[in-house]
C-alpha cells in the first residue's frame, strides 16, 4: 500500500535554497530507484520558514529501501548540516483544523 511521508524541516540561517536542492536531489535518487509513484511531490513553507515536503512512496517496505541506499543516506546527511528536522505538530498552522502552507514551485526532470 501507498504511504504518503510527510517531513518538515526549518533550515539554518541563509541554507533554505541548499535545501531545497537536496530535497530536489533525494527525490530524483528515489525516482531512479523506482521507489515514488507518479505523483507530484509538494512543498510547503511556514510562517517561521518551515519547509514541508510531501510525497507518495510505493510501499513502506520501499521507505527502508530508501534508507538502505548510500546515495539516498549521503544526501540526508547533508540536509541534516543545513536544516533540523521539526515536528510538524509544532508549526502554527499544525494548530488548526486544517494546514494552510505557501506553496512552493516544483520543478522536476521528466
Amino acid at each position: 500500500m501507498e504511504r504518503i511521508l510527510i517531513v518538515s524541516y526549518l533550515p539554518h540561517p541563509g541554507m533554505r535554497a541548499e535545501l531545497l536542492k537536496l530535497l530536489k536531489a533525494q527525490t530524483v535518487r528515489c525516482r531512479e530507484l523506482g521507489l515514488l509513484d507518479e505523483s507530484v511531490r509538494l512543498l510547503g513553507e511556514g510562517t517561521h520558514g518551515e519547509i514541508i515536503y510531501i510525497v507518495t512512496i510505493r510501499s513502506s517496505a520501499d521507505i527502508d529501501r530508501a534508507w538502505e541506499d548510500p546515495i539516498f543516506a549521503d544526501i540526508d546527511s547533508q540536509i541534516s548540516t543545513v536544516a533540523r528536522l521539526v515536528l510538524f505538530q509544532s508549526m502554527s498552522e499544525a494548530a488548526g483544523s486544517y494546514v494552510d502552507l505557501a506553496s512552493l514551485p516544483i520543478r522536476e526532470p521528466h
